[in-house]
């Protein structure tokens, strides 16, 4: 009997090396899963700060090129070009974000609209000449004359 408790033991002892050889392959591979996943989130992190960056500068060089307009366009805006900045990055336009501040501020000077025309009185760009017959013989100009004998000649009134 102690040659076959011995074999049995020797059995048993397989099967637990066994056993713990699966165990810590089994511990090894979820290690290797954590760790996978976790520079998988890093990465993705790090992708999603890097867009964030990316639109930041977008944002600042679109600011940068559109302030000077908006400094033009009303005065005292270079003075709060730093909170404009702000609102630009943060979502606004710029026009938005000059007029929210210096609303705010109480130093908005709304700029004057453009000046339109004044509308022809003659009622548009074609030259209106009175009819030759309203005129009196002496206030025409030698063509009017011509133009009012050959007119009556088609008329009729007078003949030749």
């Amino acid at each position: 009997m102690a040659e076959l408790d011995e074999f049995d033991l020797d059995i048993v002892d397989e099967d637990i090396d066994k056993k713990n050889k699966v165990e810590k392959r089994i511990k090894d591979l979820s290690d290797k899963v954590r760790i996978t996943s976790e520079e998988r989130d890093e990465l993705k992190g790090l992708l999603v700060e890097s867009e964030k960056a990316k639109e930041a500068a977008f944002k600042e060089r679109d600011f940068h090129s559109s302030f000077a307009d908006a400094t033009a366009k009303y005065p005292g805006a270079n003075e709060y070009k730093d909170t404009i900045k702000d609102k630009v990055l943060s979502g606004y336009s710029v026009e938005d974000a000059t007029v929210a501040v210096l609303a705010s501020e109480g130093k908005l000077v709304m700029p004057e609209p453009a000046a339109e025309p004044e509308p022809s009185p003659a009622g548009g760009s074609a030259v209106n000449q009175p009819p030759a017959g309203e005129k009196k013989l002496d206030e025409m100009t030698l063509e009017e004359k011509r133009e009012a004998v050959l007119e009556a000649e088609r008329k009729g009134e007078i003949t030749t």
